[in-house]
């Protein structure tokens, strides 16, 4: 019976040499990164539309993901590996196994490596892979140390803890991306969204959210969006926040900054309410010039407030508050700068925009 299993153990590990790199004409780029030639899978999805993908720790390299109208994920990828020769790249490049596979529900790409890795610190083993799944798929990816690049349509799309750069457009329904210390980059989302990075820059374009409170985190790093129609929750510290092309849906809109300034550009409001603040920067928000709302502003004791652009009426004028009427104050807007800091709301004739 012990006979049996070690040749059992030894026929398996051929079988993953022959899968990888063994079987592979393995050549050396001028970088000194050995690689495989182009790999490639594919499979028929027979029912569902979720695509999961998931590596091991140990795993570093990029993913690019793109739709096509046929119900069939396809996998193409380079395996690759630096180190000192070519024996022990090939060596590392046989230990990492690439797995697609039906599951209930869709199907699911595993990338799979030993755990601690065989690699020296001044080694690296990486796959590069592209992979295209069907029109309107819900992707979850769980691989920590990869760059991530997806263009739907999808369904959903969500990644709960990341490390690489993420960039994802065109998705219809639920959007929950976490990265740190790295870019976080989201186009043409309309649904549910929640996106956080940190110490690097928040991206977001043509957001349609008007059902739910669409929520944007960061620290260190600025956010920015433009085109953005629905309710919004935007928080961050350490880094500017820009919201270009606003239109407020609700009465759910906060925005919160410390210590970076807030540029808020209004580009419609009817009856939303919106409330503001910031710590030890200054608060600058464009209006249309035809505004109906009821301004509340409010700053520390070495603060300005300044009202441009607007016909208003004022109820309350005090050194650090100010509160007035604009058309019929239909909506409403909340401003407080906490430390010191200005407020600035300018009515801009959007015409002439």
């Amino acid at each position: 019976m012990q006979r049996t299993g070690i040749v059992l153990l030894v026929l398996t590990g051929l079988l993953i040499m022959a899968g990888s790199g063994s079987a592979q004409k393995i050549t050396q780029d001028e970088n000194g990164m050995f690689s495989t030639g182009l790999l490639s899978r594919v499979i028929g999805l027979e029912e569902g539309n979720r695509v999961v993908i998931q590596s091991a720790a140990t795993m570093t390299g990029s993913i690019r993901i793109r739709t096509v109208p046929e119900q069939k994920v396809s996998l193409e990828y380079f395996l690759k590996s630096r180190s000192s020769d070519r024996s022990r790249a090939i060596d590392h490049i046989d230990m990492v196994a690439v797995d697609l596979d039906r599951v209930a529900g869709g199907v699911r790409l595993q990338l799979r490596a030993p755990n601690p890795p065989p690699w020296e610190t001044d080694e690296a083993t990486t796959i590069e892979i592209e992979i295209s799944v069907p029109v309107n798929s819900f992707l979850e990816v769980n691989a920590t140390y990869f760059d991530l690049n997806a263009v739907g349509p999808f369904s959903g799309f969500v990644v709960p803890s990341s490390l690489g750069r993420l960039q994802v457009s065109d998705v219809t329904g639920q959007v929950d991306l976490t990265t740190a210390n790295r870019r976080l980059t989201i186009s043409r989302i309309s649904g549910e969204v929640s996106v956080e990075t940190s110490n690097s820059t928040l991206e977001a374009r043509e957001i349609y959210s008007p059902d739910d409170q669409a929520v944007f985190r960061n620290q260190g790093g600025d956010i920015r969006i433009d085109g953005f129609d629905g309710q919004i929750s935007v928080k961050n510290s350490f880094g500017r926040i820009e919201l270009i092309d606003f239109r407020p849906r609700g009465d759910r809109n906060i925005i919160r900054g410390r210590s970076a300034p807030v540029v808020i550009e209004i580009a419609d409001m009817t009856g939303e309410q919106i409330v503001v603040s910031n710590r030890f920067e200054d608060i600058d928000i464009s209006v249309p010039d035809d505004l109906s709302a009821t301004l509340s502003l409010s700053v520390g004791d070495e603060g300005k407030i300044e009202v441009s652009g607007l016909r208003f009426l004022a109820d309350l004028i005090q050194r650090d508050r100010l509160s007035l009427v604009a058309g019929s104050g239909a909506g409403g807007i909340n401003g407080l700068i906490r430390g010191d800091g200005n407020i600035f709301v300018r009515g801009i004739d959007m015409e002439e925009e």
